[in-house]
């Protein structure tokens, strides 16, 4: 079997995918520059933590077997809005004049990101590999989010 798919690969042309990645790339990376100025680099690292959350989700899901192509758009949509977030809170801070407004929104979007990456680590069974404070942290977050959510459904 992989054989088979290691031959058929080998007469795949890979150019037309590579030149397509360069170009979206430089004109993702172009977007950045020109919408998000002197926050391009933390939005860089925002991107790569919604990819880094989005993959380690996939990876959870398929070793719990929760696998879902719904599941998986939603994922898409509610990654697409976060960075749709920090572009808004960008252009807030320009019209303001406020550069941190931007920062310290890219900065929250980031913290909540990486608390959902050590989420898909944990569910993954791969938990043991997280140092025991910030398990004992995400655990007191968790809490905390089903508190609230008790308290929104006792009050609506």
């Amino acid at each position: 079997m992989w054989n088979q798919l290691l031959r058929s690969l080998e007469g795949i042309d890979f150019e037309p995918l590579r030149t397509f990645l360069l170009a979206f790339g430089g004109f993702f990376c172009s977007v950045v520059s020109t919408l998000m100025g002197e926050h391009q680099n933390l939005f860089y690292w925002l991107f790569g933590f919604v990819v880094a959350d989005y993959l380690s989700g996939i990876f959870a899901a398929a070793r719990t077997g929760t696998w879902s192509s719904r599941a998986g758009l939603k994922g898409v949509v509610r990654k697409f809005l976060i960075l749709l977030t920090a572009i808004g809170f960008h252009g807030v801070d320009q019209i303001l004049n406020e550069p941190w407004i931007g920062a310290w929104a890219i900065g929250a979007l980031s913290l909540n990101e990486l608390i959902s990456i050590l989420e898909n680590v944990e569910k993954a069974g791969f938990g043991s590999l997280i140092p025991r404070r910030i398990r004992d942290m995400l655990d007191a977050v968790q809490k905390e989010q089903q508190q609230k959510i008790k308290t929104k459904l006792k009050e609506g």
